[in-house]
This record gives C-alpha cells, sequence and structure tokens, in this order.
C-alpha cells in the first residue's frame, strides 16, 4: 500500500481576504457544486503535502519534535507563497494537509499488530494529536490560509486493507475527528477548513465480516454525525473503497449530510485509462461508473499525479505490480495521452476539483529554496503533471473562483479588450473544444459531419457498410472512431466536420489547436488534415502517417495510432471546416483504397494572442526578449509586460518592450511560440499597428519574418508620442507603424517589434516603448493556391436523394430555397453568380 506521501489540504481563505484570483470567500455544498456565499461555482486546485522529513527529502530537519516544529512551519510558508505566487505563473488555490503520523505516534510505545507502516494505529497518541493540532497542524493551515489557500484536513496515516464496521480503525477515525472538530480555530474557519475522513480505503465490511452495500455508509456515517455534533459546519469529503476509487454503494446509500462531497483517487492505470488505453468518451463513462456520485456531489481529487516512462530500474506499486521509472511520481503516464483523457473528465463534469500528491509534483521545490523562483517541476515537461497543470491552473484561474457580488464570474478575460483585424473579443472560452465527441454508435453515419466517399455525399443514418462510425469492442487510444476511405484516387473521399447546417464550427479572431488521432483499416495509408476557412481557403495542414492498423478487425484494441497536432490563426470570423482526408503519401498524393479511422477529434480556442486585454502579463503566445532573456509567459509585475493606459486613446492595452542593454537583445515576436503559430494564406498583407515611447524618443523596428527567419517586409518609425512613464497618459497621437508585405505561400509567419535607436536600426541602452491596436489587413489572396474546390458541394450526391434546385452556399451550407441575395453560389453542381 502506498504511503500516502503528500497529502495536500485544500486550503480555503477566509472572506474578505484577498487571493490571486479574486476575493475568496467560505464554500458550501449546493447540489453537485461547491458555491461561495454569493452564489459563485467555484472548482479548486492546488497540491497536497505532508510536514514529514522524510518526504520534505530533510529540507527543514530529520525529526519530528518540539525542537523543529517551527522550522516546519517556516518550510510551509515558503511552499505556500511560492505555489500560488502568480506573477511567476503558480496558480494554486487548495492545500491537503496530512497530519503526519510521525507527529501524532508515540516513539515511546512498542509497535504491535500485524499491519505496516502508517496504517498500524498501536502508536497513536491522542494527547500528541491534541498537542500538534495546536503547535504545528493549525499553524500550517493557518499560513496556507493567509496566502488564499482552500485547505483540507486528513487523518494521520493510511488504512488498513480491511476494515469492518465497529473495528479498531473505526474507533481511531472517531478518536481524530473528535478531537480535531472540537478545536475551536478549526470549527471558526468552517467553510475555509475541510475533512478529508480517511486514505485509501481498500475494502470495507459490515460489522459481521460480510461484504455489504450498507458497509460505507454505517462506517462513514458515525464519524460524520460526531463532526457535527462538535459544532464544525465546514464541508466533509467522503472517501470511498478500491483506494478511493469506488463509490457505487453510495448511490443506494447515500451519506446523510447536507454539507459534503466526495473524495476520490485518480492514477494512470485506474478506471480503465491508461498511454495505451485514453479514450476521453470511455474516461468520461468509467468515472461515472465507479464514482456514480459525481452527478449528485462535488469531488475532490485529492490524490493525483503522472510523469512519462523513462530508462531506469523501476519500482514496485501499491499493488505490488512492477512498473518502469518515471520522473518521480507516482503514476505513469503522459499528458498527451493519459493526461489530456483525465482533463477530458475533469472537463465534462464540471465539479472536479484537484490536488496534485506533492508539492513537488508542480513546483521545482529546491530551485525556489535557493533563488526563491516559482518554476515547474521536472524542467517543465509538458507531458508530466508539473508543465501541465503549469498551464492548466493558470486557465482554470479565469473561471469559476469565490469573489465578491457584483464582480464577473470567471474572472479574468482571455486576452480580450483591444482587437485584430478591428473586431471584438469573442465569448468563445479558452479551451473548449469546438467538436463534439463521436456519439457511442455503431455503425451510423453520423449527422453532424459530412462523410464523402468515392465522389458522392453519404446519407445520414444507420449504414452496414462504407464510411460510418465504429465501435471497438477493447478501445485503447480511443472506442468510438469514424471510418473514412478513399476508393478511387480520382474521386473525393473524406470526412468534414463544419459544413452541416445548424452544425457550423464559427470562429472568432484568435488563435486554435487541432489535434486528431488516426489508425489504420488495413495497410499504411497517411492522412492529412486541414483547416479551411470561409472563403474555402486551405489555411492551415499536416499530413501523418498511420503505422498501426487494426487490420479490419473491430475486435482490436486501437494502440500506437497516429497523432496530428498543431495551431493556426483565424484571419476571418465566420464558419470554418475541418477536413480529415485518406492519402497515399506525405505530399497528400491521392489513392486508391486508402482507409483509416478518425478519433479524438478536437479543436480547442487559445484566445487572442494579439488582442492584448489584460495588465501586467508576459502574454501568451508571445516570445519577450529582455537582455537576451526569455520572459516566462503569466502576470509580471516588472520588466517588458501588457500596460493599461486608464485614459484610453488610441489604444487601452499595449505590451511594453525594451533594450535595456545595447549588446543585448530585447524584442517583442509573435508567432513563432509552439502552440501559437500565425498562419497566413499566399497574397498581399498590411500589418498596422500604433506605439508610443515609454520614455524619451525611440524608434521602433516592425519585421515580417517567414519560418525560416527571412525578413518579408519591414519598417522604422521614430516614436514621438511620449507617455513619460504615466499609465493615467492617454495614447492619443500615437504613432502608427505599417507595413506591407507579400506571403510567397501558405504558411506559418512571425512579426517582431524591437525598440532602435535610430532610422538605421542601430542598438542603444533603455530604448523603451509600447505598441498595441495590431491589425492585420488582406489586400489580396491567391484565389486558387490553398483554395478547395471540391469542398463547396460540388461533389455528386447519393443517387436516392432528390437533388433538383437545390442551392449551396461556397461553404457548402444547404440553402432552403434560390438565393435572392446576390453573390456565387452552387446550384446543380456548378457555381452560379446571383446578382
Amino acid at each position: 500500500m502506498k504511503n500516502l506521501l503528500l497529502s495536500i489540504a485544500m486550503a480555503v481563505m477566509p472572506f474578505g481576504a484577498y487571493a490571486q484570483f479574486g476575493v475568496v470567500a467560505p464554500l458550501h455544498v449546493n447540489g453537485n457544486q461547491l458555491n461561495d456565499q454569493y452564489g459563485n461555482k467555484v472548482v479548486l486546485h492546488g497540491v497536497m503535502d505532508t510536514p514529514s522529513p522524510y518526504f520534505n527529502h530533510n529540507r527543514w530537519g530529520y525529526a519530528c519534535n518540539d525542537n523543529t516544529v517551527g522550522a516546519a512551519i517556516n518550510y510551509f510558508d515558503k511552499l505556500f507563497t511560492a505555489i500560488t505566487d502568480t506573477k511567476q505563473g503558480a496558480y494554486c488555490n487548495i492545500f491537503r494537509l496530512h497530519m503526519d503520523p510521525c507527529w501524532t505516534n508515540d516513539p515511546n510505545k512498542q509497535s504491535t499488530g500485524s499491519d505496516q507502516g502508517e496504517a498500524n494505529i498501536s502508536r497513536f497518541s491522542s494527547s500528541r494529536l491534541q498537542k500538534y493540532l495546536n503547535s504545528l497542524y493549525w499553524p500550517i493551515a493557518k499560513k496556507a490560509i493567509g496566502h488564499g489557500l482552500y485547505v483540507v484536513v486528513r487523518p494521520p496515516g493510511v488504512c488498513p486493507k480491511n476494515l469492518r464496521v465497529g473495528d479498531a480503525y473505526q474507533n481511531y477515525l472517531k478518536t481524530v475527528w473528535n478531537i480535531v472538530s472540537s478545536n475551536n480555530d478549526i470549527k471558526n474557519n468552517s467553510g475555509v477548513v475541510s475533512i478529508e475522513l480517511a486514505n485509501e480505503p481498500v475494502n470495507v465490511y459490515a460489522s459481521n465480516g460480510q461484504a455489504s452495500a450498507r458497509a460505507l455508509y454505517d462506517y462513514f456515517q458515525p464519524i460524520v454525525d460526531i463532526i457535527r455534533k462538535n459544532g464544525f459546519k465546514g464541508i466533509i469529503w467522503v472517501p470511498g473503497t478500491g483506494y478511493q476509487s469506488q463509490y457505487q454503494s453510495y448511490a443506494q446509500y447515500p451519506i446523510n449530510d447536507n454539507n459534503f462531497g466526495y473524495a476520490v483517487h485518480v492514477y494512470p492505470d485506474w478506471y480503465g485509462a491508461s498511454d495505451n488505453s485514453y479514450d476521453h468518451n470511455k474516461f468520461i463513462q468509467n468515472f461515472k461508473n465507479q464514482v456514480p456520485v459525481v452527478t449528485s456531489k462535488p469531488i475532490l481529487v485529492s490524490e493525483i499525479d503522472w510523469s512519462p516512462q523513462k530508462p531506469g530500474s523501476g519500482k514496485y506499486n501499491e499493488f505490488g505490480q512492477w512498473v518502469g521509472s518515471n520522473y518521480g511520481t507516482w503514476g505513469t503516464a503522459s499528458t498527451s495521452k493519459w493526461g489530456n483523457a483525465f482533463k477530458a473528465v475533469h472537463d465534462y463534469y464540471g465539479n472536479i476539483s484537484m490536488t496534485l500528491t506533492s508539492t513537488d509534483d508542480y513546483i521545482d521545490v529546491d530551485t525556489y529554496l535557493k533563488s526563491g523562483k516559482s518554476t515547474p517541476a521536472f524542467g517543465g515537461m509538458y507531458e508530466a503533471c508539473s508543465g501541465a497543470c503549469w498551464a492548466w491552473y493558470k486557465d482554470y484561474a479565469k473561471v469559476n473562483y469565490a469573489h465578491a457580488s457584483g464582480s464577473t464570474s470567471g474572472g479574468g478575460t482571455s486576452q480580450g479588450g483591444g482587437t485584430s483585424q478591428g473586431g471584438s473579443s469573442t465569448a468563445t472560452p479558452v479551451g473548449q473544444n469546438l467538436i463534439p465527441a463521436f456519439a457511442s454508435s455503431n455503425d451510423v453515419v453520423p449527422s453532424d459531419w459530412k462523410l464523402v466517399d468515392n465522389g458522392s455525399t453519404v446519407k445520414a443514418g444507420d449504414a452496414a457498410s462504407g464510411p460510418r462510425l465504429m465501435k471497438f469492442a477493447d478501445g485503447g487510444d480511443f472506442t468510438t472512431g469514424l471510418y473514412v476511405r478513399t476508393i478511387e484516387a480520382g474521386k473525393s473521399g473524406y470526412a468534414e466536420y463544419g459544413s452541416i447546417s445548424g452544425k457550423s464550427l464559427s470562429l472568432q479572431y484568435g488563435t486554435y489547436l487541432v489535434s486528431v488521432n488516426a489508425t489504420a483499416w488495413t495497410g499504411s495509408p497517411y492522412f492529412q488534415v486541414q483547416v479551411i476557412d470561409p472563403n474555402g481557403h486551405i489555411i492551415a495542414s499536416r499530413i501523418a502517417q498511420c503505422k498501426a492498423s487494426v487490420e479490419r478487425n473491430r475486435n482490436a484494441k486501437i494502440s500506437n495510432s497516429a497523432n496530428v497536432y498543431f495551431s493556426f490563426y483565424s484571419m476571418v470570423k465566420g464558419n470554418y471546416r475541418l477536413r480529415i482526408t485518406p492519402v497515399a503519401d506525405a505530399n497528400g498524393t491521392k489513392g486508391d483504397w486508402q482507409e483509416i479511422v478518425v478519433g479524438n477529434v478536437a479543436m480547442y480556442y487559445q484566445g487572442n494572442p494579439l488582442a492584448f486585454g489584460t495588465a501586467n502579463q508576459v502574454p501568451a503566445g508571445w516570445k519577450v526578449i529582455d537582455a537576451d532573456n526569455q520572459m516566462q509567459a503569466g502576470d509580471a509585475a516588472q520588466g517588458p509586460r501588457t500596460f493599461k493606459f486608464n485614459a484610453g486613446g488610441d489604444f487601452e492595452y499595449g505590451l511594453y518592450v525594451r533594450q535595456s542593454d545595447a549588446s543585448k537583445a530585447g524584442y517583442a515576436e509573435f508567432g513563432s511560440t509552439p502552440g501559437y503559430a500565425l498562419t497566413l494564406i499566399k497574397g498581399d498583407y498590411r500589418l498596422t499597428y500604433n506605439a508610443v515611447a515609454w520614455q524619451g524618443n525611440p524608434y521602433m523596428k516592425c519585421e515580417v519574418l517567414n519560418e525560416s527567419g527571412k525578413v518579408l517586409g519591414s519598417q522604422i518609425i521614430n516614436l514621438t508620442k511620449n507617455v513619460d512613464r504615466n499609465l493615467n497618459a492617454s495614447t492619443s497621437g500615437s504613432n502608427v507603424g505599417t507595413v506591407n508585405f507579400t506571403a510567397p505561400s501558405t504558411g506559418i509567419y512571425h512579426f517582431r517589434w524591437t525598440p532602435v535607436a535610430n532610422y538605421n536600426g542601430a542598438t542603444g541602452a533603455w530604448l523603451e516603448a509600447v505598441f498595441g491596436h495590431i491589425k492585420i489587413t488582406a489586400l489580396s489572396v491567391g484565389a486558387k493556391e490553398g483554395f478547395v474546390d471540391e469542398a463547396t458541394g460540388i461533389e455528386n450526391l447519393e443517387s436516392n436523394v432528390n437533388e433538383n434546385n437545390v442551392w449551396y452556399t461556397l461553404q457548402g451550407v444547404k440553402l432552403n430555397a434560390q438565393p435572392t441575395q446576390g453573390g456565387v453560389y452552387i446550384h446543380n453542381g456548378k457555381k452560379v453568380l446571383v446578382k
């Protein structure tokens, strides 16, 4: 059994205090959600830890005694500073505190009984719990609260493998929670401090030793009753069996209380999900099967972590199974597979809070202690929980947090405020997948996808052959997939989302991420993923080979599927299309009988990074260099960052950039950050922006570069408008920069702004400028280059469909009648000009 290392306390901040996301008020359970006193939905994200010399790597001492209490409290105070430092990008608002048994066990007592490790309670001392609750545990919790963290407290140690109603461990838990819930500090912070009743019960039996659906209720309800009798009114988190993964019996015998939720644990290889089986829908369903109470009560995933496997000796897990080494977590998996599948579960239910299994899973603790710099653990590796949660927590901090009545739920805007291309900010939530998951259906042509087979559009509905949804009995990377094929090279075969009336893919200005998995139905075909804009231009395209095949077997497990993952920028508002086509090679050559099965199709909105809308940030997607050092995206209190000019003017929000040292680089660039590509179609463009001098009389050089770094257009302007370092000044009368350039082909382009000393572009010291109101205008684009002609609805339709006198827009949207508004349409397979 796993030692409950690193338990995370749900830190809750008292009413009236100010946290990184707003005012954090006491919480209560309302249906299946956490709410603050104003009715705002709250979802919490943080870490767990335990005041143990061993698990804290002896950073504060080597013993648990009165002499080390102060050092332990000071150590955790530093951790809380690090994990809540939003200026450095850390966004935790909950801490799970393990009242470690190294403090509550009496070293003078003889250990008895057969239970091993922390499951052995024979040396437990109620007087030591009382003592260290007052001198250690509560002071640590109080420090956490002072840093804007909700705190959840868990009992010392872990459950023995087999529990029975009325046993010694139930009496132990009654004693622990009687002491804790009687403490005035704990009671006075109800709603800020919450209680997790036990850690990782495995089996719970009735008093006669037999299995019973009532056993969990009979075991934990009396403990809840004691806590309430003592006057604690805060949230109680109730565990399940199977190391906190089984909650089915609570659906029949729920806990009798009005302010509780369920504490659940999630690790790779649980709930039928791993790096070898990470179908999002299957994970969602399996989670509901094992935790059906997710629909009725809020959930706290109080332990979760992961990092990918690496060469090494490995270890035994809590089940005695040998697992390969990873980078220092309990669970072994990668974010791109298992991690994103868990995120789908988290986002689908919308009421799951979480705490990573250790502070060391989130931040590099040793780096922080040495330098005061808060950085992700494991070198920021995104495939590990550290890098992933560093990004996720920041996004989650914008929504579903406690705040004062009258403020806007959801917190910060997504890069709103100013606009690119002159449009307005979008209401699309950042991180939202705009493409619905495939229905769990078999042998059905989905009604929201356009499927073209051998040049003809396939009719939606039941289908025994041809392109259709297929269910794979053994699952794997995905359970339900869309079978797509090209029968003849000269005739189209593809799947497309966004061209069915009522199922549009309406995009705003901004950056989007696309991800698609595919496996071969047979052979080793390639597949092409294309994004098509409202004018029919292909603005982004990727091709990958399906090296793994299910060999026409729906009982096969889908593994090692190919993945296409890329970003693009939406320059035009309107209805886009995502097209997936089986092809014969890496050049996109059409071929005969190229057959694939597609799953996990996603298009995520990333916000509009060109429209600055939040002050004091290094904006996401931007490469900002200051004296040769690249600034980390996130909140920033000094150096290059976004400014807000309170008097408005030509632009309200701008990006401050500088050359502080003539011998070192200083600039801001968009388009070169992974996940934030600036995609343009072949054609002629104009880039404009407004800029002011922050002080002095600098110049601004603006350059447009291709992906290889070749300069396609540039201009240097003199910044004669000076705001004299005053954020209350107006930017009216700012200088306007204009760069005309030609994109020679559809691809990725970079825009760079550099303060310089003169019209020759000379470097200098302390050249400081602020720019904003970025606009990109297409002057002309190639009519054929990157243009999808057959995607406009010209394909032949099935012969059993009466298509006489049917009209389509150029985007393939079917009209109810002949159009009366002038324009170009598709009628009977031909383009027609209506005047």
